[in-house]
């Protein structure tokens, strides 16, 4: 209830009344101005004059009074009443449709009015310029001041990291005493690659002769595809064994034993391990 009472007492007051007042006016004058009614319509302006409670109606009344004057072919108080207009909001529009004549006028006024405010836009537009070059100067060194700072901390956990701890270990096996891990698996594959390709190509040769019993015919033809692919795959890793191993043998030597590096880091660490290859030996 005493939301209600005081929204009440806000809408009947002088200045929503003078609004609503000063809106009809204009309304009653822009009707009249169409119907050709020039002498009346000014009447309404005058009164919506009287009752007007700030320069947004005051504008709007100044430019519909110099609409109806410019077409009343009263130049001279029709430009005054634009430039009072225009003072206001330099980009307002007018309220009604007009005539190229009227349009002409209005956009004279306009054109002093800019003239005349020129300065005052330079200024404002300098000042605007100069508000907006200082914001990116501050942005600028503020990205700078964080990424400087950014670096200063960088530079001090780095300084807290405790050296990287190598040991050395002698007794761990070359990679040429390695050598046979993979040559064992690239033959163990060849074997059984050989083994499925053999029985592959059997299962085909059956198929074309005809030797192949008709109720199995179906799944020789599965059969000897998955057993063919298998055996390329396992081609593949006997080729990649067989050379790893005769790789490992060729480069390492028989002291190149492992290092095995440990870095501790702030909230873990790694561990690498490395041969040193014996590529003089090699050649």
């Amino acid at each position: 209830m005493r939301v209600l009472a005081l929204l009440i007492v806000v809408l009947t007051t002088p200045a929503f009344a003078q609004n609503a007042e000063v809106k009809k006016y204009v309304n009653t004058a822009i009707t009249l101005y169409e119907n050709l009614e020039y002498e009346k319509a000014l009447k309404q302006l005058k009164s919506a004059k009287a009752k007007a409670t700030g320069p947004d109606d005051e504008a709007k009344i100044a430019l519909l009074e110099g609409v109806v004057l410019a077409d009343m072919g009263r130049e001279e108080k029709a430009l005054a009443a634009f430039k009072s207009g225009f003072s206001v909001d330099l980009e307002a529009k007018l309220p009604v449709e007009v005539s190229p004549k009227v349009q002409v006028v209005a956009e004279k006024a306009r054109a002093y009015v800019r003239k005349m405010l020129a300065p005052s836009l330079e200024a404002a537009k300098a000042e605007e310029d100069r508000r907006l070059a200082e914001e990116k100067k501050r942005a600028t060194e503020e990205a700078a001041r964080l990424a400087e700072q950014k670096r200063l901390e960088a530079e001090e956990r780095a300084r807290n990291q405790p050296p990287p701890a190598i040991v050395k270990v002698a007794e761990g096996p070359s990679l040429r005493a390695l050598s046979w891990i993979p040559g064992v698996v690239g033959l163990a594959s060849a074997g059984v690659a050989t083994g499925l390709l053999i029985d592959a190509g059997a299962k085909h040769t059956a198929l074309l002769d005809g030797s192949a019993p008709p109720a199995l015919a179906a799944s020789y033809v599965t059969d000897g595809k998955l057993e063919a692919t298998l055996g390329y795959v396992f081609t593949g890793v006997a080729v990649a064994g067989i050379g790893a191993a005769v790789t490992m043998f060729a480069l390492g030597g028989s002291r190149d034993a492992p290092t095995i590096a440990a870095v501790p880091l702030q909230g873990g660490g790694y561990v690498s391990v490395g041969w040193n290859l014996d590529l003089a030996g090699a050649r």
